[in-house]
């Protein structure tokens, strides 16, 4: 069954010999990767100077793993100082200990480091886009996420009926792993395909990425979504490394025990202007409430403590924040929530909906969706409040 007219919008990939419909059934992964290599470079994401600090204290990479807690592996630690991964927020404290610097001193930001490795980085970043491209892998991410969305399927989903993780599967729509012709197969069966037709629209889809390429688009207007780089110099990304720096700086800090006795007072009301307007306000002279710091956390039966490590909602929810929840409280449209599936794994998400159509569960990095009352998840935990390390 033909399912999808896949819009002509290019991704490029490298320059083999004219692409056929694989009749003699040599593989989609050969014919691109070309010597069966199944992981890209991927995306730089977060530029850093973690090997000259490294190399200061005179450490290799698989003793500075060994030395975090909990220990990394050696290639975990290679995927850091080369981009590829991001730092949680505790491991960001964590080696600004080990290497004897402040937290900011790891990531490379454009205006304060020496320019040279400024634009190291850049072209590291532009090689990894363009070899993305030239491998196939931004083609084949580029169909496989339309077909989802067609579809309105999940990435959860899709990894599971073809047998991949999640993580796996979100690297290959993500350009930076190359699909395996096994894994074609599956995903052709997934969607009522034949291999050759799925093949057929990577191919398609890989041809108008090389027209593209050559008629002068920048390579990183084809991937299957925009490079999160750090190093970006134009108006949008312009101020992005100071405010990750700003933010790094405040998820490692951490406050005192507070005087339980006295109230709070609370600030922040509606108010109107001369021409009758309203806004938000918070006017510290005028407070419009009083809280003692015991009736934030009532006590309540079966009422527990968080500690959160999950990483689906970015800094909404950062790792290593206490989540105050209640197993009694019922979620709603904008609750923060604890799931717990049947498989004993568990992750934080937003709750979202369109006010008429039932609830979901909204996660990112990957972004994906899910019924509030999917039958794998066993536990819903509404969380009523949060502590920020």
């Amino acid at each position: 069954m033909e399912v999808l007219a896949i819009a002509a919008v290019s991704v490029p990939v490298r320059r083999v010999s004219p692409m056929t419909r694989l009749d003699d059934n040599r593989e989609f992964g050969n014919h691109y990767a070309m010597g069966d290599r199944t992981r890209v470079q991927g995306e730089i994401v977060f530029p850093n100077n973690i090997k000259e600090l490294r190399l200061r204290k005179q450490l290799t990479q698989a003793q500075l793993g060994r030395l975090m807690d909990p220990p990394l592996s050696e290639s975990t630690i290679s995927k850091m100082e080369s981009g590829e991964r991001r730092l949680t927020n505790l491991q960001l404290a964590d080696l600004a200990t080990l290497l004897d610097c402040r937290p900011d001193d790891i990531p490379v930001v454009s205006g304060r480091d020496e320019p040279a490795g400024v634009r190291r980085w850049q072209r590291a970043q532009n090689d990894a886009v363009r070899h993305s491209i030239e491998s196939g892998a931004a083609a084949t991410g580029y169909v496989l996420a339309q077909l989802r969305k067609k579809y309105g399927r999940t990435m959860q989903q899709v990894a599971d009926a073809i047998g991949m993780t999640l993580s796996v599967y979100h690297r290959v729509e993500m350009a930076s792993r190359i699909i395996q012709h096994d894994e074609i197969e599956a995903v052709a069966k997934f969607y009522g395909l034949t291999a050759n037709r799925l093949i057929a629209m990577f191919e398609r889809r890989a041809r108008d990425n090389r027209k593209e390429l050559e008629s002068g688009t920048p390579p990183e207007r084809l991937l299957p979504r925009t490079p999160r780089a750090l190093l970006k110099e134009d108006g949008r990304w312009g101020q992005l490394g100071a405010i990750e720096r700003y933010a790094m700086r405040r998820s490692i800090r951490y406050v005192g025990r507070s005087d339980a006795s006295a109230p709070l007072p609370v600030f922040g009301n509606l108010i109107s202007d001369e021409g009758g307007s309203r806004h938000f306000a918070i006017d510290r002279k005028s407070a419009v409430d009083e809280i003692a710091p015991s009736d934030l956390l009532p006590p309540r039966k079966g009422a527990f403590l968080v500690r959160n490590f999950s990483q689906r909602l970015g800094f909404l929810l950062r790792p290593g924040a206490l989540a105050y929840v209640d197993p009694q409280a019922p979620v709603a449209l904008g609750d923060l929530a604890f799931l717990v599936r049947r498989d004993g794994s568990a992750d934080a998400a937003l709750v979202v909906g369109d006010g008429i159509g039932p609830l979901r569960f909204k996660m990112y990095n990957p972004d994906e969706e899910m019924p509030i009352d999917d039958p794998r998840i066993a536990e819903v935990l509404r969380i009523g409040m949060l502590i920020l390390p």
